[in-house]
């Protein structure tokens, strides 16, 4: 099974976002509450700092939900301070032994760039080292797929033309105030997965989503809470999501994602907001 098999096959749509979770006990107690919600995707990422955390509660909790290793999806994400040869495989090595894990599901490169400034055109040089020691990784089985996150239709382009290994996700901001339909639909003309991050906007942009006329009108209408109608604007167009929440109560409350169907016309009016309002990191100024 090819690593494209590999995601359309076996990864949820839906997955726990842990970023800025470092609180161990909080951490326990979401993915405690995800699991038996029925959750079976966790994502994490080097640079939040909480692989090692993750690693611990795992070796506690899938026993306790009869789960195996196999019966959840991990993905983590290289950090920019790690691109490059050796510090890729080095990296990925110790993320593998603090989740307590012998493969990760799914490994991107989380940035285009790497520690040095958006302008180096060194940073082109590390993301391929980076891409070269995830594909070795993976025919080693460590890895059983790979992407990358923040990746632009440029960045994607370049890889193509410097490696057979198309990415198998690009994980990237996405919501009715962001979202990037020219990159969508070139992920979709070539067979790369698009999973959303921030689907309900970054913390201090929440509020203003949540006040978009249409968001309001559109929630009543399917009698669900905004978070879950923000979640479904990505969900019910085949897009993964991965919301993060340090309420128990909250990961209850945005699996009923899952059960919500969004019209294909009101995905289009929704997709109609044209306000490009980005509130995470910028990857288009990354040569």
């Amino acid at each position: 099974m090819d690593h494209h098999s590999y995601v359309k096959d076996k990864m949820p749509l839906i997955g726990m976002g842990t970023w800025q979770i470092r609180k161990e006990e909080t951490l326990h107690k979401v993915i405690d509450e995800g699991l038996k919600e029925g959750y079976r995707f966790i994502d994490t990422a080097q640079v939040y700092g909480n692989e090692a955390a993750i690693g611990r509660i795992l070796e506690k909790v899938l026993p306790q939900h009869s789960l195996k290793r196999e019966d959840i999806w991990i993905t983590s994400k290289l950090g920019p301070a790690n691109a490059g040869l050796k510090a890729a495989r080095k990296s990925i090595e110790k993320s593998l032994k603090d989740l307590k894990v012998d493969y990760l599901d799914l490994m991107l490169i989380h940035w285009p760039g790497s520690s040095l400034k958006s302008e180096n055109p060194k940073n082109k040089v590390l993301r391929q080292e980076s891409w070269d020691v995830m594909c070795e990784m993976m025919n080693e089985g460590k890895l059983k797929a790979i992407g990358v996150s923040n990746f632009e239709i440029c960045h994607l382009e370049e890889l193509k033309k410097s490696s057979t290994v198309v990415p198998a996700v690009n994980q990237v901001e996405y919501h009715p105030h962001f979202h990037q339909d020219e990159l969508v639909n070139y992920c979709r003309d070539n067979n790369i997965h698009f999973q959303a991050y921030s689907s309900l906007g970054s913390p201090t942009y929440r509020e203003d989503l949540s006040k978009e006329m249409l968001i309001v009108e559109l929630a009543q209408k399917y009698k669900v809470e905004i978070p879950v109608l923000l979640l479904g604007f990505a969900f019910c167009q085949g897009i993964s999501v991965l919301p993060r929440t340090t309420k128990p109560e909250h990961v209850v409350s945005n699996f009923k994602v899952t059960k919500l169907a969004i019209s294909p016309s009101d995905i289009d009016r929704l997709l109609a907001l044209k306000v490009e309002h980005k509130t995470c990191w910028d990857p288009r100024v990354v040569v």
